[in-house]
């Protein structure tokens, strides 16, 4: 079988990717926004229509012949230096490097478009995950998905309500806040993840996740000593995203009971969270949150360092005179 490389799509594209409409695959990258909902493939005629009329993500397919065994499409993040793949679909089961091509062709495009940072979120040990490391994505770090029922999750903010905050200050976030949010990423991530991730506070602005924060979430924070310590973003639906700095876990039921009146109406709770030392996995079990599946955040830089030019020192030489 004739393969061809992945490439955006054009006009010319379009009777394939009807035909590959008709049929459903796994999307192997997550984003938050679509955590708890299936993990089917979106349509990809529109999603080509959008690319071509600019108003949609970025988009490449692949082809086998003229028949589509794969699709990919990218997102602009929190600002234009980061993009997510929030679509990675092989529709071949595995038995050609798709996935590899199209990874390959998304971070070329990034390149291109001066972008420094491509970012997947894939299930643990899952095909994407592995095409992906072998496509030089590095994996910045583990998350792990908590859920539980938000009646319980209610009911143990309402028995925390009136615990002893040890002069925890919990207030909105604010634009001022930037660099204190910056340093707590230091202190709450292991080194490496910092280093794949962010290494300066414009990296770290850039790869915000926010599309999942629709209309009535709230953003907060918590202070101790007026430093921040930990921050929590929440939608109304029930899901909730906390990093707290190691062993600030006054911080963190703080403001996991803060934002209970925001799941008035919700049926469960759900936190995509770093899986490292400075999650507070015991709060989150006080809350009725338990692990339900492994992910990994793998990240490309598509900036190269300038390579270090050794300096030749001339020796003096002294002159008779």
């Amino acid at each position: 079988m004739t393969h061809t490389q992945a490439h955006a799509p054009s006009p010319l594209d379009l009777i394939a990717l009807v035909s590959f409409d008709g049929e459903v695959y796994e999307n192997q990258a997550l984003t938050r926004d679509r955590l708890g909902r299936p993990q089917g493939a979106p349509h990809a005629l529109g999603a080509a229509i959008r690319g071509w009329l600019g108003r949609g993500p970025h988009v490449w397919v692949d082809f086998n012949g003229r028949q589509v065994i794969g699709i990919a499409t990218a997102r602009e993040l929190a600002r234009h230096g980061a993009w997510e793949v929030d679509t990675l679909i092989d529709a071949t089961a595995g038995s050609e490097p798709v996935v590899e091509e199209l990874l390959r062709q998304v971070v070329e495009a990034a390149a291109a478009d001066r972008v420094r940072q491509v970012l997947l979120r894939a299930q643990a040990d899952g095909p994407a995950c592995v095409a992906a490391m072998r496509s030089a994505f590095t994996a910045a770090h583990a998350e792990r998905l908590w859920t539980g029922d938000a009646a319980a999750f209610r009911a143990e903010a309402d028995r925390d309500a009136g615990a002893a905050r040890d002069g925890v200050h919990v207030r909105v976030l604010a634009e001022r806040d930037a660099v204190a949010l910056f340093q707590l990423f230091n202190r709450a991530l292991p080194v490496d993840a910092r280093a794949a991730l962010a290494m300066m506070l414009e990296e770290w602005e850039a790869v915000q996740e926010r599309r999942w924060l629709g209309r009535g979430s709230r953003e907060l924070v918590a202070e101790v000593g007026g430093e921040v310590r930990a921050l929590l973003r929440a939608a109304p639906g029930g899901q909730l995203w906390l990093l707290a700095e190691p062993g600030a876990d006054a911080a963190a039921r703080a403001l996991l009971a803060a934002v209970v009146p925001l799941f008035a109406s919700a049926k469960r709770v759900m936190a995509l969270l770093p899986d490292c030392a400075s999650t507070p996995a015991g709060v989150l079990h006080a809350y009725g949150l338990t692990p339900d599946a492994d992910y990994v955040l793998l990240v490309q830089r598509t900036a190269r360092p300038l390579p270090l030019r050794a300096v030749r020192q001339r020796r003096a030489v002294p002159t008779r005179g």
